[in-house]
């Protein structure tokens, strides 16, 4: 719950403004319900080729190469690639993210500043300015600091959520009638893709797993899976239902953006601004565990490199990963068109598509003429036909937005 429960949730009302009240809560549940279901697939498969293969534990990478190698013997020659698809595909989403948490960013202090100063840079000049910033914050590396600010960012972000809640409540509701139930497929699969990247949560799904004392507590009806997932749909359906009614057509990217500008709202604000800039150093941190192994080897083989030069190398590649972080939030600097596009795309692909894709290549060559066996594979069939639909069409949808 933890993992799923951030800075996403705040943007769940605009995708209900996108889809409509009625069409919004039906892909919360429908997506909720399936998110769980993969990643249930997910431990249930990797336990499984931990098992057979008596290796150690694995992640969302080498469980791909391994479900590969399972399968039919002209596809394990594939293992290579899937390893490859999954890894591209958890880095995009990683960077997607962090642009996000740039954007979000850039929006409060742009609000903070309004509220305190009377000459105000614009959003587009601010970009260019924090990213002094967030370079600095990316050169913490010690795993202690990445635990304090975990630590802190949550209890600040229950704090913020709470009077959020509280204000979507107490503030003067729309009429239901006024607002629509269903809007267009246009705006449903952006929707799906806004909602999707506030549940994604496949990536700590393995890593929490082999760190439990326990890992058979993780799946079942009521598993630590199925309860988090359930509580996070909870939160997000009661966030974006009331954040709509509550705005209406008039809710801006991130809900925040539409609490008054009175003592309260700057104080959650600068809190959600601390909470998300502390944050991109959590989320950078995976896309440098992915890739900078792969580099330090190749330093490695190299002859005459020095460990100050490896030391000045790490650092030059998050600063990298910083400045590509930063050009695409300026080319795409509204967090109504990133959050869709992430989750549409990478998130899609590694929250319905991959689960489905490795369980199926897992088990249906241990084909049963079972009704339960049969459920499982007509199940992964659909999961990744509705998942490829969506990638498709909503890349394809939120590119032609952009181009206008």
């Amino acid at each position: 719950m933890k993992g799923m429960l951030g800075a996403g949730c705040f943007s769940v009302p605009l995708a209900f403004k996108q889809s409509g009240y009625v069409a919004g809560l039906v892909i919360i549940l429908v997506l909720g319900f399936l998110c769980a279901l993969c990643m249930i697939k997910l431990v249930k498969c990797a336990g499984y080729l931990s098992k057979i293969n008596q290796s150690a534990p694995l992640d969302y990478g080498n469980m791909a190469y391994k479900a590969t190698q399972a399968s039919y013997t002209p596809i394990r020659k594939l293992a290579p690639i899937s390893r490859a698809l999954v890894n591209t595909s958890l880095c995009v989403l990683q960077l997607g993210i962090c642009c996000c948490f740039y954007i979000f960013v850039v929006y409060h202090l742009h609000e903070l500043l309004e509220f305190f100063m009377n000459d105000v840079p614009s959003r587009a000049a601010l970009f260019p300015m924090v990213l002094p910033a967030f370079i600095l914050l990316v050169s913490l590396s010690s795993m202690r600091a990445l635990s304090l600010v975990s630590l802190g960012g949550n209890f600040l972000m229950l704090i913020a959520l709470a009077v959020i809640m509280f204000q979507l409540l107490t503030t003067e509701h729309k009429k239901l009638s006024d607002l629509p139930p269903v809007t267009d497929l246009g705006g449903v699969v952006s929707a799906a893709g806004a909602i999707l990247y506030a549940l994604e949560g496949q990536a700590m799904v393995l890593p929490l797993e082999n760190r439990m004392k326990k890992p058979e507590d993780m799946k079942g009806p009521f598993g630590v899976l199925s309860v988090g997932v359930g509580m996070v749909v909870v939160i997000y359906s009661f966030a974006g239902f009331f954040g709509f009614l509550a705005y209406g057509n008039d809710v801006q990217d991130s809900i925040t953006l539409n609490l008054p500008n009175d003592h309260l709202g700057i104080f959650v604000k600068a809190v959600l601004l601390f909470v998300v800039y502390s944050g991109f150093l959590i989320q950078v941190f995976p896309i440098v565990a992915m890739i900078w192994p792969a580099i330090k080897k190749k330093l490695r083989n190299s002859c005459g490199v020095s460990t100050t030069t490896k030391r000045i190398v790490h650092f030059a590649f998050r600063y990298s990963i910083v400045v590509v972080v930063f050009l695409l939030s300026y080319a795409i600097p509204r967090l109504s068109d990133m959050v869709p596009l992430v989750g549409v795309t990478a998130g899609m692909l590694l929250a319905l598509v991959f689960p489905s894709l490795f369980h199926l290549l897992i088990f249906l060559p241990q084909f049963e003429c079972r009704i339960g066996f049969l459920f499982d594979i007509l199940l992964d069939i659909v999961c990744i036909v509705i998942g490829m639909f969506f990638v498709i069409y909503g890349f394809i949808t939120n590119v032609q937005h952009l181009m206008r």
